[in-house]
Order: C-alpha cells, then sequence, then structure tokens
C-alpha cells in the first residue's frame, strides 16, 4: 500500500515538473520569439487542417476564432497591466521602443494563436468527449465484472488512471500553450491514449467486498 502511494506521488512529482519546465520554456520564449511567429505557426497549422478537417470546416474554425478575438479586443482583455509590461520588459525607457513594439505584437499573435486552438478544440470537443466517456464506461464496467471472479487488481494499473489523467492535462495544456506547430491529429491521438490508461485504472480499482 505504501509502494502504491509511494509510486503516485512520484508520478504526480513528475508531471509538476514537466510543467514547470514547459513554463520557464514559455517565459524565454515570451522574450526572445520573433513577433511574426505566432502568424507563422497559425498558418501552417491551418494548412494541416484544411487536409484533416476540410476546408469548410477549417474555415468554421478560423471564423469562430475571429469572433472570439474580436470579442475579447472589444472587453479589453488582451490589455496589458503596468506590471506585466514591466515583468515582460516592455519599457521603452530600458529596451528600446522597437523590442517594445515587437513584444507586444508578439503576445497579440500567442493571443490569437490561443483563441484558434482554442476553437479547434471546440471542434475535436464531441468526438472527444465520446471517447472518454467511452474509455470510463468501459473501464467501470470492467471492474464490475471482475468482482465476481477472482483475479486481484494490479496497483501498476492503478497507476495507469494517474498517469493517463495528468497525461491528458499536460495534452491539453500543450495543444492551448505550446508556440509550436501541432498537427491536428496529435491531440485525438493523445486523447485515444489517455483513454486507454484510464479504463485500466478503472478496471484495476480495489474490489468491493
Amino acid at each position: 500500500m505504501a509502494e502504491s502511494a509511494n509510486r503516485e506521488a512520484s508520478a504526480v512529482l513528475m508531471l509538476l515538473r514537466w510543467g514547470l519546465l514547459l513554463l520557464l520554456l514559455g517565459a524565454f520564449g515570451m522574450l526572445w520569439l520573433p513577433p511574426s511567429w505566432p502568424a507563422q505557426v497559425m498558418a501552417l497549422e491551418q494548412h494541416w487542417s484544411g487536409h484533416v478537417f476540410g476546408a469548410a470546416t477549417r474555415d468554421a474554425v478560423h471564423e469562430q476564432a475571429v469572433r472570439w478575438a474580436a470579442r475579447s479586443a472589444g472587453t479589453g482583455e488582451p490589455a496589458l497591466t503596468l506590471e506585466l509590461r514591466a515583468w515582460l520588459g516592455l519599457d521603452s525607457q530600458a529596451w528600446g521602443a522597437d523590442w517594445s513594439a515587437d513584444r507586444q505584437v508578439l503576445l497579440q499573435g500567442l493571443h490569437a494563436l490561443f483563441l484558434w486552438r482554442l476553437a479547434r478544440l471546440a471542434a475535436w470537443g464531441p468526438a472527444l468527449l465520446m471517447l472518454l466517456v467511452g474509455a470510463v464506461l468501459d473501464g467501470h464496467w470492467r471492474w464490475r465484472i471482475g468482482q465476481c471472479g477472482f483475479d486481484y487488481p494490479s496497483p501498476i494499473g492503478r497507476q495507469a488512471s494517474l498517469i493517463g489523467v495528468g497525461g491528458l492535462i499536460l495534452a491539453l495544456g500543450l495543444e492551448l500553450a505550446l508556440p509550436l506547430p501541432l498537427h491536428p491529429v496529435l491531440l485525438p491521438v493523445v486523447v485515444m491514449g489517455a483513454g486507454v490508461l484510464i479504463a485500466t485504472g478503472l478496471r484495476h480499482r480495489p474490489k468491493q467486498l
């Protein structure tokens, strides 16, 4: 029992380390990425999405992202506070007006990239939700069936559920925040793998006598 708890704690620590590493990489990227980078990433992902979804769905996803961008611009959400501008180095006296303007353009591009990926995630949403619901039901009913047998649950199988949930959260975070080109097929592949792990973990839950 203690060994299983130690394994789960080590898995959580590993996910936290990866999350911290990604945050640090994101901070360095905010400082040194070229301002045209988000637009190039979004153009490449839209090209890939045209092959995966089709032109009509790709254009609908793009229009939804544009509507969200216009709505957030109307509410003033992209505006930066003075503290955030100072932390990012958006101070013309300290770094120069050109570099400050480039960081502002980069932030606007990252905001547009985030909304594009959020709209793409919404397009994948129903199919991904069906995958996860099917995985949860499969794991639950296999566990119910196992109640009538003599096999014992594996602690490694229970750990698989934690890894699956952590991997799913990490994948969604990368899908929305990583400023690198991501093929639209990667997300359902990762969700399918996470679903298999979640079903395995639910199947190996402790028996209820």
